[in-house]
C-alpha cells in the first residue's frame, strides 16, 4: 500500500454491529476505507458495503477487488 490514493472524496462504509444496530463511517481515501472494512469485519459486523464519492455501493469484498492491489 502506500503511495497516493487512486480516488478522492468521501467513502461510506456501512455495517451492522453484533447488536443488529446500523453503523455507517466517513472514510477519505478508498485505502482508508479498505482498512476499515477490515476492522468492522474483525469487530464480528456483518452486511459490510462501501459506497464511493460517486454513490456506488458494493460490497467490502467486491470493493478490495475492485482497488486491483498487487499484493505481491
Amino acid at each position: 500500500m502506500g503511495g497516493a490514493s487512486r480516488e478522492s472524496g468521501v467513502f461510506t462504509v456501512k455495517g451492522i454491529d453484533p447488536s443488529g444496530r446500523v453503523m455507517t463511517f466517513a472514510c477519505g481515501t478508498d485505502e482508508q476505507a479498505m482498512e476499515k472494512t477490515w476492522e468492522l469485519a474483525r469487530r464480528g459486523f456483518r452486511e459490510i458495503t462501501v459506497a464511493d464519492p460517486k454513490g456506488k455501493e458494493l460490497s467490502a469484498v467486491a470493493f478490495e477487488r475492485s482497488l486491483n492491489i498487487d499484493w505481491e
